[in-house]
C-alpha cells in the first residue's frame, strides 16, 4: 500500500469587483497584510497573509463577472513537502483523468492546477528557497529533475525577478506581524510579546540611537526664513544652486523635518528646498483657511523667491496633493513628482474625522502623550517614533496663534471644502509629468488605496511597494526610499 503524501490545506483566493474594499476588510477584520500586489493577464492581483511563513493565505483576484450577492471561490490550494510529492500528485491527477493539469514555477513556489469534477480550481504545492516578488509564473516540468528544477529556478529569478532568500522575508514579516522568533522556526508565532527578548528586526542589541541631528551631522544644509508671497517662511536648503531643483513638501500640520533623511543622499544630486508650508511649522500663519490653491500659491512663491523656474516636488499626504495640484494648474513649473502617501482623489469620512479629532486635541493640550499618539499613525516601528519630532512637533503646537491656525489647517477635513479641493481621476489622468508612486503597506487604506489609483491613471507614473511602512515612508525606510527617488529622479 502506498502511503499519500502529507499535504496541507495553506490558502484560497477570491474573485472580487471592489478590490480597495476588499483589501480594507480582510485587514482591519483580520489583521492580514499586504505582501504583494500586480497586475497579470489584466486583472488585479493583492496578495495577503497572517503568518510570516506563509507568503499569503488569501489572494484576491480583479475581474468578478457575477451577479451581486454570487459566492465565488477561485481556488484552494495545497502544500506538500517536497517535489517528490508534488510528482505523486501530478501523477494521480492524470491518472484521473482531470482537466486543466498544468505545472508552474512561481519562483516562490513548484505547483500543480487542475480542475474537480465540478471545475473549481485546486492547487497542490511546494515552497522553494526564495521569497520572489509576486506574480511572477514560468511554466514547469516535473520530468526534470530536482537540481536540475531548483537550478533552473535560480537562473530565472535572478535574470529579472525581484527576490532575496525566504528567510529574509519571513523575518521582515515577522516583524510586521509582531512575531518573536518566527523566521527562526517557520509556522512559530510568538506566545509572550513582552518576553524580554529583544526588539524584533534587532535580534543582537538595541535598536541604533537614532535623532533628526543623526541624518544631519554630515549633511552641509542651512536653514533659514525668507519672505515668500509676503509669508515669512522656513525652510532648509541643500546641494548645489546650480543643480536641478527637488522641493520637498510635508503633510498636515507638519514641517520640513519630516525630510532630514533624505536631504543628503538627494542633495549630492539635486539642490533640494524643504520648507514649512503656509500655517504650519515655524511659517507665517494668516488668518485665512488654507485649501490647495492657498498651498500651491505659497509653493510657487518659495520658488520664485529662491530662482526656481522648475522644480521636481516629493510630497508627503497633503504635500501630494499640494503637488499634484501643481502640476496640473502650472505644468511648465514641474519637472517630475514623487508621491508619498498620497492624497487628493479619496475622501472617506473615517479618516477626515480621525485626523481632526488628534490634531485638535494635540493643539489644545500640547502634552507629550496626545503629540506621540499622532506618531503612532505616522510612523509603523516605535524605534522610528523618536523623542526629537515629538518635541518638535510640541513645540510647533504651543506656539501663540497655533490653535486658529490649526482650525484654517483642518478646514480640508470638512466635506463640502474638501469636495471642492480633490481632484477628479480624469484630473490626474491629464498629469503627464513622470511620477514615482510609494504604496505603503501599514498606512491607512484611504491613501494606499489612493497611491494604486493615481499610479494606474497617471500616464507616466510608476508604483513602489514598500508594505513594511505606514505614512513617513521616506522617513522609516530612507534606504529603500532614497535609492528609489534618486533612480527615478536620474533617469
Amino acid at each position: 500500500m502506498t502511503l499519500t503524501p502529507n499535504a496541507q490545506l495553506t490558502h484560497a483566493g477570491l474573485y472580487v469587483d471592489d478590490m480597495g474594499a476588499m483589501v480594507a476588510f480582510y485587514t482591519d477584520l483580520l489583521g492580514l497584510v499586504v505582501t504583494d500586489q500586480g497586475d497579470f493577464l489584466g486583472r488585479r492581483l493583492t496578495f495577503l497573509s497572517r503568518r510570516s511563513d506563509e507568503h499569503h493565505q488569501l489572494v484576491l483576484v480583479s475581474g468578478r463577472h457575477v451577479e451581486a450577492g454570487t459566492a465565488l471561490l477561485s481556488q484552494l490550494s495545497f502544500r506538500v513537502d517536497d517535489l517528490a510529492s508534488l510528482r505523486h500528485f501530478h501523477a494521480r491527477a492524470t491518472e484521473l483523468g482531470v482537466q486543466g493539469l498544468e505545472g508552474r514555477n512561481h519562483g516562490n513556489s513548484w505547483s500543480i492546477y487542475f480542475e474537480d469534477p465540478e471545475g473549481n480550481r485546486l492547487e497542490v504545492y511546494t515552497p522553494t528557497p526564495w521569497y520572489v516578488s509576486q506574480p511572477w509564473r514560468v511554466p514547469l516540468d516535473l520530468a526534470l529533475g530536482d537540481e536540475e528544477i531548483e537550478a533552473t529556478t535560480r537562473q530565472l529569478i535572478g535574470a529579472g525577478a525581484t527576490w532575496s532568500p525566504v528567510e529574509e522575508w519571513r523575518a521582515g514579516l515577522a516583524d510586521r506581524l509582531g512575531e518573536i522568533g518566527a523566521a527562526a522556526t517557520p509556522g512559530r508565532v510568538a506566545e509572550a510579546p513582552n518576553s524580554g527578548l529583544p526588539a524584533a528586526g534587532f535580534p543582537n542589541a538595541d535598536p541604533p540611537y537614532r535623532s533628526i541631528w543623526t541624518e544631519l551631522r554630515q549633511v552641509s544644509f542651512r536653514q533659514g526664513w525668507l519672505e515668500a508671497g509676503g509669508l515669512a517662511t522656513r525652510y532648509a536648503e541643500a546641494g548645489r544652486a546650480d543643480a536641478p531643483a527637488v522641493v520637498l513638501l510635508h503633510g498636515t500640520g507638519g514641517h520640513w523635518e519630516t525630510f532630514a533623511a533624505n536631504l543628503g543622499p538627494l542633495s549630492e544630486h539635486f539642490h533640494c528646498v524643504a520648507f514649512d508650508l503656509v500655517g504650519n511649522g515655524f511659517s507665517a500663519k494668516p488668518d485665512l483657511d488654507y485649501e490647495i490653491p492657498v498651498y500651491v500659491d505659497h509653493l510657487l512663491a518659495v520658488m520664485d523667491t529662491l530662482g526656481l523656474a522648475r522644480a521636481s516636488l516629493i510630497g508627503v499626504s497633503l504635500g501630494s496633493w499640494v503637488a499634484a495640484r501643481a502640476a496640473l494648474d502650472h505644468p511648465g513649473r514641474v519637472d517630475k513628482l514623487v508621491f508619498l502617501s498620497t492624497a487628493g482623489l479619496i475622501a472617506t469620512a473615517d479618516n477626515m474625522a480621525r485626523i481632526r479629532a488628534e490634531r485638535t486635541k494635540a493643539v489644545a493640550d500640547p502634552s507629550w502623550a496626545a503629540i506621540k499618539a499622532m506618531f503612532d499613525h505616522l510612523i509603523a516601528e516605535e524605534h522610528n517614533r523618536i523623542p526629537d519630532l515629538v518635541a518638535l512637533r510640541q513645540a510647533i503646537y504651543s506656539l501663540p496663534g497655533m490653535k486658529d491656525a490649526m482650525v484654517h489647517t483642518l478646514v480640508l477635513q470638512d466635506p463640502e471644502t474638501r469636495d471642492r479641493n480633490l481632484l477628479s481621476e480624469q484630473q490626474w489622468r491629464t498629469i503627464a509629468c513622470p511620477a514615482l508612486v510609494v504604496a505603503s503597506g501599514r498606512d491607512h487604506n484611504e491613501y494606499e488605496n489612493t497611491s494604486r489609483r493615481v499610479a494606474a491613471l497617471m500616464p507616466q507614473a510608476q508604483l513602489l511597494e514598500m508594505p513594511h511602512v505606514r505614512h513617513w515612508p521616506h522617513f522609516e525606510d530612507p534606504e529603500l526610499f532614497n535609492a528609489a527617488a534618486l533612480r527615478f529622479l536620474l533617469a
